[in-house]
């Protein structure tokens, strides 16, 4: 499982040649797949933490960010920190992105037959909670809720807490993973269960109840 995510990491942060530049002198290294975790570990922060915000609103899974963000801050609570700022500027990111191209997506999918259902008041919030506790991509999350009509204090208020439920969990696996600390796993792999079985007995009393999704 190791091996499969760094290959993953490894794959990601080739769209990023920069990342690799401070310690390479500008071009990417030729890694066998064992040796990415100890590159990782040369990757400037600056650089990183850009990368965090930027490339989840370009559609790259968010998820590898937060498995992987405690090789560049190796400190545990830094790492849990760094996630959480950079998840919810990413989020802004994507929402005023979405905002900015709605009309014409708009435009679009009613043309076709398939107009976004928009949001009342009073189920938003039950929305934004029933997307960012979905297996859905995390762009696609971002996407459908802004083009749902959800207003930004909203989509962010309520949705980076849900969020950060899965995202604290990943990160102290990732922690396990890079630091060698079998604590980290078992505190990290029982933060995502009791996260996902709070958000889908909160799912399952949502969908109780009326949602414009």
């Amino acid at each position: 499982m190791r091996r499969a995510l760094v290959a993953l990491v490894w794959v990601l942060v080739a769209v990023l040649p920069a990342l690799a530049s401070a310690d390479t002198g500008g071009g990417f290294p030729g890694l066998s797949i064992a040796e990415v975790p100890d590159w990782l570990r040369t990757i400037p922060r600056w650089a990183f933490v850009l990368a965090f915000v930027l490339l989840p609103a370009l559609g790259f899974p968010i998820t590898l960010f937060y498995l992987t963000v405690s090789a560049v801050f190796p400190k545990p609570m830094l790492a849990l920190a760094v996630a959480l700022a950079c998840m919810t500027a990413n989020m802004a990111l994507s929402y005023v992105s979405a905002r900015l191209l709605s009309r014409p997506i708009d435009r679009l999918l009613h043309r076709r037959g398939y107009p976004l259902p928009q949001l009342t008041a009073g189920a938003e919030w039950r929305a934004i909670v029933l997307l960012r506790a979905s297996p859905l991509p995390w762009l696609m999350q971002s996407w459908l809720l802004t083009l749902g009509g959800a207003r930004f204090l909203p989509y962010m208020l309520v949705g980076a807490p849900v969020q950060a439920l899965v995202g604290a969990g990943l990160v102290l696996v990732g922690e396990s993973l890079f630091q060698g600390n079998a604590l980290w796993l078992l505190v990290g792999v029982t933060a995502i269960l009791l996260g996902q079985a709070a958000l889908g007995g909160l799912r399952r009393r949502l969908r109780g109840g009326s949602s414009a999704y």
